[in-house]
């Protein structure tokens, strides 16, 4: 429950009663707070909508902590023996009421840092430790045979308003997608949760997440 209550009660405070230097870095920590706040929410969001997506898979847990770097998970699917890698899925979800700037000057450069192999080591050890749940298969011995090359895909999920919407659709917030990325069209997947107003709509959500969160715990 405090990881989705934003902003903490004692910045609302200094913002009515502080001084004016105390007032300006209560509003930073305000922005701050509400922003991871609903970055850590749209995560477990995403999350959920891909174990809909994909039940059979075996997918990374989300980040437990606000403002974790790096991808936000990986999901690997399996072929029919279930021996062998079908393909792994790297995963990035950013909730923003400007989510174009963010994703070019983010996701974008994050995935061309993994095409040029600048982060194998890490990748390679969080899908080992992931593969390491999955029976029937040797970890490293499969990750060696693959070496996620070809079968690594891409995506990238974002929440935001509908502010954002251009000729009906959200398209052009992942523009530049295929010539980032390559690969065929279906190694590309791309999706947008929209809002009327994505921070009010987030900040709703996590309340009734927190009466839910109550109520479970009075059971």
């Amino acid at each position: 429950m405090r990881k989705l209550t934003a902003p903490n009660a004692e910045d609302i405070d200094l913002l009515r009663s502080g001084t004016d230097a105390a007032k300006e870095e209560a509003k930073k920590r305000i922005r701050t707070s509400i922003i991871h706040r609903d970055g850590l929410l749209f995560q477990h969001i995403s999350w959920v909508a891909a174990r809909i997506a994909l039940p059979n898979s075996y997918m990374t847990a989300p980040h437990v902590r606000q403002a974790d770097k790096g991808f936000d998970g990986f999901i690997v699917e399996l072929d029919e023996s279930g021996c062998e890698i079908k393909r792994i899925v790297l995963c990035e979800d950013k909730a923003s009421k400007a989510p174009r700037k963010l994703i070019s000057a983010s996701v974008w450069p994050e995935i061309g840092t993994i095409l040029c192999g600048e982060r194998d080591d890490e990748i390679l050890a969080d899908l080992v430790t992931l593969l390491k749940s999955v029976p029937d298969i040797d970890p490293e011995t499969a990750v060696d045979e693959v070496f996620w090359e070809g079968v690594r895909e891409f995506r990238v999920a974002v929440a935001t308003g509908e502010d954002q919407r251009k000729a009906g659709n959200f398209l052009h917030i992942v523009a530049g997608f295929e010539s980032v990325a390559g690969g065929t069209p279906e190694s590309r997947t791309a999706g947008v949760l929209p809002f009327k107003d994505v921070r009010k709509g987030l900040a709703d959500l996590a309340d009734e997440v927190v009466e839910k969160v109550k109520e479970i715990s009075r059971v």
